[in-house]
């Protein structure tokens, strides 16, 4: 690979500002930036497994170290990880990734001290802004010895959720993706003595078996076919940098994120009466009607971290979910893990002794068609042209979102892709089939 033009960067973060294509001068100047932006004179640094990553990691580093900060680097790691060790010692963070997306791409989150947040309306356009201004530098290959700050991280998982709460006799699956869990999943192993079956679990940035976007269901097959054959508790499969996890009940029925998003904040709402959820615009409004009805204060936001993270902070929320499987935590700095993800519902399956396809049915939740992806040419044009089909008002806080007495639906464009995300949920299965049917033919 050269140093010029074959990365691509593409993230929920940097994209959407910086653009698709990126040189590593560019990644450079960024590094440069952000470096300028925080106040601090550390700066941690950790990326997954693309094979990309020791170039963009050398860029980085060099145009921070042109700042004459230190780099504290934590080596290959879940992007929870970071942003864990962000908080816990008040430092401003990088994490080399570019998520789900294809091998090809590579991309940078940015966080501030605290695990603050830094996007598009928090800072990332200040970066760019500065960097007009910053003269092409010298790339070092940088010799970065990788610290022992993974023992704080483990020490405080355990503070959230303690080994004690889960009975080791639960029995699930998990598909790394060859992804980053994979650099962290034999000590979660010790650590909470897990007994499960394994997928997958190599890093590998080539990603040799199948795309680690587990938001698609034929990435889920695998995991899907490995608990019903061997009669698990329930399944999991995370992305690329492991900062989202799909899961899979005992029967092999997908749990949507408005699902793990409604069994989560329920079991929080028994130990806290004023429980304080932050949710993003395509969580269904089945599981906020089930919230309601449970005493839950929820608060609408638009897709994305950045988003989510801020209101939380803001309110001083306790719990955030969004559809797309990313769930955040109040005492893990307002940040998203997928790694706490996982313990709570072992904690939650471990108290209430029951199964996971037990308690997801008790809230009834009517059809609904997941996530669907649509490529499209124009975003925006594709949005104008759903709005002239539906007739009535649309809620246009993020993407359409619109509401009739027997469907609910909402379409955005993605962050990272030329691509239309569709969620619907609708009275009847037929009903979903005729909305989805109207909508797809008209974009």
């Amino acid at each position: 690979m050269s140093n010029n033009l074959d990365v691509i960067f593409k993230s929920y973060d940097i994209r959407g500002v910086f653009g698709d294509s990126l040189t590593m001068q560019d990644a450079y100047k960024i590094g440069y930036s952000f470096s300028q932006f925080v106040d601090s004179d550390s700066i941690l640094i950790g990326h997954d497994g693309r094979v990309s990553n020791m170039e963009m990691l050398d860029a980085v580093a060099s145009g921070i170290s042109s700042t004459g900060k230190s780099i504290l680097y934590v080596g290959l790691v879940p992007t929870d990880v970071v942003y864990s060790l962000s908080g816990l010692l008040n430092l401003p963070g990088v994490i080399i990734t570019a998520s789900h997306n294809p091998k090809e791409y590579n991309g940078l989150k940015l966080c501030n001290s605290g695990a603050v947040p830094i996007g598009e309306h928090s800072g990332l356009l200040d970066i760019k802004n500065s960097i007009k201004n910053i003269d092409s530098g010298v790339i070092n290959n940088f010799q970065l010895e990788k610290n022992n700050e993974l023992d704080l991280y483990f020490e405080h998982i355990q503070r959230l959720v303690s080994p004690k709460k889960i009975n080791n006799k639960i029995k699930f699956g998990v598909d790394g993706g060859n992804g980053a869990i994979g650099s962290i999943f034999n000590d979660l192993e010790n650590i909470y003595n897990f007994n499960c079956d394994q997928l997958y679990m190599e890093v590998d940035g080539t990603f040799p078996n199948h795309p680690a976007d587990p938001s698609s269901k034929e990435n889920l097959q695998e995991i899907i076919k490995l608990v019903k054959d061997n009669n698990l508790d329930f399944g999991v499969a995370f992305d690329g940098d492991a900062d989202r996890a799909v899961f899979i009940d005992d029967l092999g029925n997908v749990v949507s994120g408005s699902m793990m998003t409604t069994l989560i904040a329920d079991y929080l709402s028994e130990k806290n009466d004023n429980l304080k959820v932050v949710y993003n615009v395509n969580v269904s409004p089945h599981a906020l009607s089930l919230l309601e009805s449970k005493g839950v204060s929820l608060f609408r936001c638009k897709v994305g971290h950045s988003n989510i993270k801020a209101m939380m902070k803001e309110l001083d929320a306790d719990f955030g979910g969004e559809h797309s499987a990313h769930f955040y935590y109040k005492d893990n700095y307002f940040a998203d893990s997928a790694i706490l993800t996982l313990l709570m519902l072992m904690s939650i399956i471990t108290e209430k002794d029951q199964k996971v396809s037990s308690m997801i049915d008790k809230y009834n939740f009517p059809p609904s068609s997941g996530e669907i992806n649509f490529t499209v040419k124009d975003v925006n044009d594709s949005l104008k042209k759903i709005k002239t089909v539906f007739s009535g008002n649309f809620d246009e806080l993020d993407g359409l979102s619109y509401f009739d007495e027997k469907f609910w639906f909402n379409v955005r464009g993605s962050n990272t892709e030329p691509k239309l995300r569709v969620n619907i949920e609708a009275f009847s299965q037929k009903i979903l089939d005729e909305v989805l049917e109207k909508i797809s033919t008209t974009i």
